[in-house]
């Protein structure tokens, strides 16, 4: 059996344009998302780029990835909150504790989605 490898180089760009014409390209956004964590490229400019075009945009993808892609994405509860990615649905309903994000996505959240504790 052939094994993936990816390329440390390739995964920010690769990333950004995945997000960016998410309507046309079918991945999985969230397992693209762990191998940019998995290979430590998470401060890359591209990343940060497509993490904000993402959380901007986070309403369209939620809702039409069954039409695109012919699947939902779903919400991890195995996975730890720091790897928001595995959370897109608690981030669209404003139900994300704040905290978790890291700090280029938090004006976005704050803006768009969250919802302060009463």
């Amino acid at each position: 059996m052939a094994v993936k490898v990816y390329s440390k180089e390739a995964l920010a760009p690769d990333y950004r344009t995945m997000v960016l014409e998410f309507e046309n390209v079918p991945f999985d956004l969230q397992k693209q998302r762990e191998l940019i964590y998995e290979y430590g490229v998470e401060g890359d400019e591209a990343v940060i780029f497509a993490d904000q075009y993402l959380i901007d945009a986070l309403d369209d993808y939620l809702k039409n990835s069954p039409k695109w892609h012919g699947f939902k994405i779903e919400d991890d509860p195995n996975q730890p909150l720091e790897k928001w990615w595995w959370h897109l649905n608690k981030i669209a309903k404003g139900e994300f504790p704040i905290e978790k994000l890291p700090e280029h996505l938090k004006d976005i959240y704050i803006e768009r989605y969250y919802k302060k504790p009463r």
